[in-house]
């Protein structure tokens, strides 16, 4: 399945989600960040490890890019 994530408008549906292409550990090798804003709140917590830490990130720097603009 290929995703254009960068021109979407809703979430992931589940096949999509379980479409993302993974290496061996199962760790989501697609565009990360991209992927992890069009996750449902489900599927992120169906992630392990380090994409766990990876989506914090991510939430954090987020939060950071908001902060600047306000």
């Amino acid at each position: 399945m290929n995703l254009d994530l960068n021109n979407r408008e809703t979430k992931l549906t589940d096949a999509e989600f379980d479409s993302l292409e993974r290496n061996e550990n199962g760790r989501i090798i697609d565009d990360f960040p991209m992927a992890w804003i069009w996750m449902t709140a489900e599927q992120k917590d169906r992630l392990h490890g380090d994409d766990i830490s990876y989506g914090d990130d991510c939430d954090e720097e987020m939060r950071c890019m908001m902060a600047e603009f306000m």
